[in-house]
């Protein structure tokens, strides 16, 4: 089993990085590099693929609430400065990502429900997708952008290896979930439920 993680960020500016946590371990700052070592990890077991950046928005039904935090964030909320821009940039380097890792592994199969995916090392191509969080997003150079994707690596392999249970850092009543949209977009699902279903998301700060 592996957990993999991208620190979301612009390929252009150099301010992205991922890592790899688990038998096959490794790291960098380019992102086909990370496409090509997902898919040898996931075609050996399975694997856990993490995006730094918001993966689900609340569906609320009061206007002063819309924007407020998701339950669970603690700093900022999702629609704050550093969050809305990362997920804007996600929506580009997100679906680059499913879509290649789809062409370089057309047998896997995706999901979003953390309760059903397989850790088992014989279930090779399970591919389960999650939301990575940070409280406060890096500055700098890919060097951090590579640190900080380890570190979350690093925080959900540990919780997947303990035997304990894992639940989500950050939920939401009702949700529209972005990563969804984005396995319907890029062909690894058909299901529309996962535009409703839950995210998983890991805060890599938690005990």
């Amino acid at each position: 089993m592996n957990v993999a993680v991208i620190d979301i960020g612009s390929p252009a500016k150099d301010n992205i990085g991922w890592a790899v946590v688990g038998n096959r371990r490794r790291s960098g700052s380019h992102l086909d590099a990370c496409i090509h070592a997902v898919a040898g990890a996931l075609a050996a077991g399975p694997v856990a693929l993490g995006f730094e950046a918001p993966m689900f928005v609340p569906v609320r039904d009061k206007p002063r609430e819309l924007a407020k935090a998701r339950t669970g964030e603690r700093d900022r909320p999702f629609s704050a400065a550093a969050g809305a821009a990362v997920l804007v940039t996600a929506t580009v380097v997100v679906p680059y990502v499913l879509r290649h890792l789809r062409k370089a592994m057309p047998d896997a199969r995706a999901t979003v429900d953390w309760h059903s995916w397989s850790r088992d090392e014989m279930a090779a191509r399970q591919l389960l997708l999650f939301e990575a969080f940070v409280s406060k997003w890096p500055r700098g150079g890919a060097a951090r952008h590579v640190e900080d994707a380890g570190r979350a690596a690093e925080h959900f392999y540990a919780r997947l290896t303990s035997g304990e249970p894992v639940e989500s850092s950050v939920t939401a009543v009702e949700r529209f979930n972005i990563l969804g949209a984005m396995m319907l977009r890029t062909r690894w699902t058909e299901d529309t439920s996962v535009l409703s279903q839950a995210c998983l998301v890991v805060r890599p700060d938690e005990k």
